[in-house]
């Protein structure tokens, strides 16, 4: 759909991971959680690569959809479709805020243990866990 500037009026938004389409929908917008920040996009928004941090995704104004999505990249092309591919992906009615909240202490916990060691993979991966585990308990305001 287009406007009589000939922009776009509708986001074509897809949500994907490494086990497949997690979303695939047209909406009027996309608040997603950037690496430097939140930011929203709407119809006509310049191509543009970003990277994500764990956080809420959400899709549309109207019909507004709430994700929780770990670390990844958001991609808008020349025709104004918008690509999420980020490692995990869960709609906000489909989560188990109890099991999120008990996966955050144990990350947190084992965090906790590394003191002065060196950060590598295992610390990272620590990080990426409590990320997810808050993402998932804000896209259902458990936090």
């Amino acid at each position: 759909m287009a406007s009589a500037s000939g922009l776009s009026t509708i986001l074509s938004v897809n949500v994907v991971t490494p086990k497949g389409v997690i979303a695939h929908t047209e909406a009027d917008s996309v608040q997603a959680p950037g690496e430097l920040g939140e930011f929203e996009m709407m119809p006509g928004h310049i191509p543009m690569l970003t990277a994500l941090r764990p956080g809420v995704l959400t899709i549309g104004t109207k019909a507004r959809a709430r994700y929780a999505v770990s670390s990844g990249y958001l991609r808008v092309d020349p025709t104004g479709a918008v690509e999420i591919l980020v490692e995990q992906a869960l709609p906000a009615k489909e989560i188990d805020a109890a099991a999120a909240k008990k996966d955050l202490a144990t990350a947190e916990a084992e965090l906790a243990k590394w003191g002065d060691k060196p950060m590598d993979g295992d610390y990272v991966n620590l990080q990426q866990r409590v990320g997810w585990a808050h993402a998932r308990l804000d896209a259902v305001g458990a936090h």
